[in-house]
């Protein structure tokens, strides 16, 4: 485990929290949800696939905000950007590799720190 301070793990969860809620919000409404579906179809995965991965988004950010669950929150973050990297390399996307690094690098930090004890 990383030793953070308070603050830090704070600061991380909430950024966390406000990217994956607001992009998970737009895989479900419309019209950017119209767009991710073409998205997620181009790249070979059912119609509604970008419906379970906004929930899981979604579920995640807010996840990371309480504290009994920030660890699996975490968890189903970096496996949802292990995912995204995933499908940009597939597909050569290479500057849509960025956010799911850096979202996910953040992600797995907040899944192995813990606050520093006062």
């Amino acid at each position: 485990m990383i030793k953070l301070p308070a603050v830090a793990v704070w600061a991380c969860a909430i950024f966390l929290a406000v990217a994956f809620v607001f992009v998970g919000i737009s895989k479900l409404r419309d019209p950017a949800a119209v767009r991710w579906t073409e998205r997620f179809v181009q790249w070979g995965y059912p119609a509604n696939a970008q419906y379970v991965v906004g929930v899981l988004e979604i579920l995640g950010g807010v996840g990371v905000l309480i504290p009994r669950w920030r660890q699996a929150a975490a968890a189903t973050l970096v496996v949802v950007m292990i995912g995204a990297l995933g499908t940009h390399a597939v597909h050569a996307e290479f500057p849509r590799l960025i956010p799911p690094l850096v979202l996910g690098g953040l992600a797995f930090l907040m899944y192995s720190a813990r606050p520093r004890a006062r």
